[in-house]
């Protein structure tokens, strides 16, 4: 559990220790009363499908939301990414090979100021949002191929967008382990 949320739980379980000794309840008691409160925050969970971590409920359910604001996030800038493909196609080749730098940048950034180590950047491909968007990659490409019927189907916006959003995913969770935040690795 990052330091953060342990602190912030440590506050929350002495507050609630003392507004209960307030009322005149031993601290043997208002501790074990507060203690059953937090049992299911603090219930060790799977930290995703994808995953064979385990940390508390309560942290599961911020990692949740941070990984729903790096989805969103990706998804905003892709759909715009795909709007460049379809009116603007010539340009649309500079904006992958804009992002193909950022994360190359990212990468060397990490790598060259101690931030992350191989062993932890190879982890990363392994993290379960990468994970999902290489099965949903697969099915993408293989329905598109199959309901397009074409050797092409790369051409079509939608799987470039789909590796516009799967490099934008990459560049944020490279960002995030960068600042030292929780992304699960």
């Amino acid at each position: 559990m990052s330091a953060v949320i342990l602190n912030e739980i440590y506050d929350h379980f002495l507050t609630q220790i003392s507004e209960l000794m307030k009322e005149d309840i031993s601290f043997q008691e208002a501790f074990l009363t507060t203690k059953i409160g937090w049992q299911h925050e603090l219930e060790m969970v799977n930290a995703d499908a994808l995953s064979f971590k385990k940390i508390a409920r309560i942290e599961k359910m911020i990692l949740k939301s941070r990984f729903r604001n790096i989805i969103f996030s990706s998804i905003a800038l892709s759909m715009m990414s795909l709007a460049v493909f379809l009116f603007f196609n010539d340009y649309f080749y500079i904006v992958q090979i804009g992002l193909a730098f950022l994360s190359l940048a990212m990468l060397v950034y990490n790598f060259v100021f101690k931030k992350l180590k191989f062993r932890e950047y190879i982890e990363l491909s392994f993290h379960p949002l990468i994970l999902k968007n290489f099965f949903i990659g697969g099915i993408l490409f293989f329905g598109i191929g199959y309901i397009s019927q074409s050797a092409h189907f790369w051409n079509f916006g939608i799987g470039q967008a789909f590796g516009v959003y799967a490099t934008l995913v990459q560049i944020q969770l490279l960002y995030f382990r960068s600042k030292k935040v929780n992304v699960l690795i």
